[in-house]
């Protein structure tokens, strides 16, 4: 089965009106001149063709964005415990007193004519089984910064996957890779999952480093994979291997079994 499944316009109305119904939260996330951006909103209500979302005033901290009309925007929720993904237009914002009080954006999003909805499976992490080696290298600045070869001044850093899922990925690097990123760089990220077999390529941001009986581990999580005939082709490999690697460790090979 493939891991995303395309709706047909009657299952897209179906779902919007649900999650408007329901007011779920979504995930916006655009691309502008600094690169990758991502806002938490939620589902408001279906009106004249538009979708509304409500988008809060960022925490402290946290980078601020002005929509405008016509911005392509991507947007991905979960909905009966499936993930959904499409790109819609801005076609106006308001300013608003959200239900909470507080105070925010609603963006009126022309209703896709296209979206996809993602196996469930596919986000579930999976650890890489321990016959497999899956390595990962990254650069800072997003995909289209990725230098020829490294160096001092354009590093490149690589390290083995030890899980990965559709929404992204955890590898084992070194001490000094510590001090090269920070949380919510934006990075690009080329994966190879071994020889013969497929290499992805995908924009991330990296969120966070865990050091764990001396091994340094470092999260990522992958951005706009939705939103290009690229990044959907990237997700499509990402979710099968993951589901792949899930079926392997339930059901090992006789040689790797303990």
């Amino acid at each position: 089965m493939a891991i995303l499944q395309k709706l047909t316009n009657q299952q897209i109305d179906e779902v919007l009106s649900a999650a408007a119904e329901r007011q779920v939260p979504a995930t916006i996330t655009i691309r502008d001149e600094d690169g990758w951006a991502s806002f938490r909103a939620r589902f408001v209500a279906m009106r004249q063709g538009h979708i509304l979302l409500a988008v809060p005033v960022p925490e402290p901290g946290e980078r601020p964005h002005e929509f405008r009309p016509a911005d392509k925007v991507g947007v991905n929720f979960k909905l009966k415990h499936h993930k959904h993904i499409f790109t819609g237009t801005v076609a106006e914002t308001d300013s608003a007193r959200l239900d909470d009080g507080s105070a925010g954006v609603v963006l009126h999003v022309c209703s896709p004519t296209r979206m996809q909805r993602m196996q469930r499976r596919a986000f579930n992490r999976s650890d890489v089984p321990p016959n497999r080696i899956v390595r990962a290298a990254f650069w800072l600045g997003g995909l289209e910064n990725e230098p020829a070869g490294t160096t001092p001044d354009q590093p490149v850093w690589s390290g083995r996957v030890v899980n990965i899922s559709a929404g992204g990925f955890q590898l084992i690097g070194e001490q000094r890779f510590g001090d090269a990123v920070s949380p919510g760089d934006i990075v690009g990220v080329r994966i190879s999952f071994g020889v013969g077999e497929q290499t992805v390529y995908a924009d991330a941001q990296f969120r966070h480093t865990l050091d764990e009986d001396g091994e340094i581990y470092l999260g990522f999580q992958f951005i706009g994979l939705g939103l290009t005939p690229g990044g959907r082709e990237a997700l499509q490999v990402i979710g099968s291997k993951a589901n792949q690697f899930q079926c392997e460790l339930a059901h090992p090979p006789s040689h790797v079994r303990n």
